[in-house]
């Protein structure tokens, strides 16, 4: 159960490493998600989320960040090592599952070719 594992480490927090990626990577938009992209130079993969008041009420942002999440989780496998990355939701997101949210962050990964 180590591999599927989704500690701290792997996720964005601090205010200087979303500032980090904003100026240095690159922004990638699909239907539902825009995504920002850059390299990690500690070579760890790992994700932050900004979602907006405009996706819906706080059940609704806290369930799409929770669903990004483990999309993220089950699928950084496949993601180029030493990527962080960004998601924003787009308003009107249509994202209501696991599979839903799985499928957005393929297209994201497909269309920025962070793909391994």
């Amino acid at each position: 159960m180590k591999e599927f594992a989704f500690p701290k480490a792997s996720r964005l927090r601090l205010k200087k490493e979303f500032e980090a990626v904003f100026s240095a990577g690159k922004k990638t938009a699909t239907r539902e998600l825009v995504a920002w992209h850059s390299e990690n130079p500690d070579g760890l993969k790992k994700i932050g989320l900004m979602v907006s008041r405009k996706t819906g009420g706080a059940v609704r942002r806290n369930r799409l960040k929770r669903l990004l999440r483990e999309a993220f989780r089950l699928t950084n496998r496949e993601l180029k090592e030493g990527t962080r990355l960004i998601i924003y939701p787009k308003a009107g997101c249509a994202v209501n599952d696991l599979a839903q949210a799985r499928g957005a962050l393929d297209e994201i990964r497909r269309k920025a070719r962070l793909n391994k």
